[in-house]
């Protein structure tokens, strides 16, 4: 099972549309691990890079942090276990009532420190950062680390950029989308559904220093903000029920489950500026994974 997860074959690229002249595929990344997809080629370049001290013993315990229903979390709940690295969940959740498959697995795999606000959980991050001991590892909030970039590079090394004309991805923390443009071999369009688009510029710009990137050139004309694309409530919660059958709906038509928090937005998004004729040609979908959270988003205690 070790194996399983430190080697996995290509995942590859399935067509499912076409509109006027334009093509649509998908990138299939929901095939790695679970449906954990990018999360594990970031999780990898971060275990790999210490590879040597996990083995050694030299590191004997990975901190996760972040919002205990995150995909993050769940991700790296997973990668660890598997990996047999003892690892401990450093979290956060407004709601305490609130079950999630990440939360569920997070409690039943790792060590578990939870707090009931983001604002309190951030002057534990500090104080733990400050008191680490040698042995531990504290990995930042969404994987967000230099070594987690160059892991997605397996990504874009399985990509022939001379099938396509363009690459679409929906924007979470943005490390997958700047992986795609340092690639630099095909225009990149982000759609902002992690952090709203108004949030996320400043967010990225006070956080790419921590990727040793401050003097890269981020193309942000290129990020959508889905509510300029359409009337639909964008939102997962009351109204998740929307993009649920939007999934069943994809699922009939493509034959692929596309979990309904990012990869059913997005697809409607891309649908509806093909249609237009904001996007045109091959374009290429970059289906990032996610089942496990897309599937149920919580569950009544």
């Amino acid at each position: 099972m070790k194996d399983s997860v430190l080697r996995f074959s290509r995942t590859g690229e399935d067509f499912v549309l076409k509109i006027h002249s334009s093509e649509l595929f998908i990138k299939r990344e929901d095939r790695i691990f679970f449906s954990q997809g990018t999360k594990i080629r970031k999780l990898l370049g971060i275990y790999k890079s210490l590879e040597s001290k996990f083995r050694s013993g030299e590191i004997r315990k990975v901190i996760l942090q972040g919002n205990l229903h995150s995909n993050a979390v769940l991700a790296g709940s997973l990668f660890f276990r598997f990996v047999e690295v003892p690892t401990k969940i450093l979290g956060y959740s407004r709601d305490p009532k609130l079950i999630s498959p990440a939360s569920i697995i997070s409690k039943r795999f790792s060590e578990l420190e939870l707090y009931p606000t983001r604002k309190e959980w951030e002057r534990i991050v500090e104080d733990t950062t400050n008191s680490l001991p040698s042995s531990q590892i504290l990995i930042p909030e969404y994987l967000f680390t230099p070594e987690a970039l160059q892991g997605l590079a397996s990504l874009w090394n399985e990509i022939d950029p001379t099938r396509y004309d363009r690459i679409v991805l929906d924007v979470g923390s943005g490390l997958t989308w700047i992986s795609a443009i340092l690639w630099g071999k095909l225009p990149v369009t982000g759609i902002c559904l992690g952090i709203q688009k108004e949030k996320f510029l400043p967010w990225m710009r006070s956080n790419l220093s921590s990727l040793l990137l401050s003097n890269v050139n981020l193309p942000l004309e290129t990020l959508i903000d889905p509510k300029e694309k359409g009337k639909a409530d964008f939102s997962y919660g009351k109204k998740g029920n929307i993009w649920l059958e939007r999934s069943k709906e994809y699922q009939r038509r493509f034959g692929i489950y596309l979990e309904p928090i990012y990869a059913a937005k997005s697809i409607r998004i891309i649908e509806s500026m093909m249609e237009n004729r904001e996007l045109e040609g091959r374009i290429l979908y970059i289906y990032q994974g996610g089942i496990l959270q897309g599937g149920i988003t919580s569950i009544s205690p």
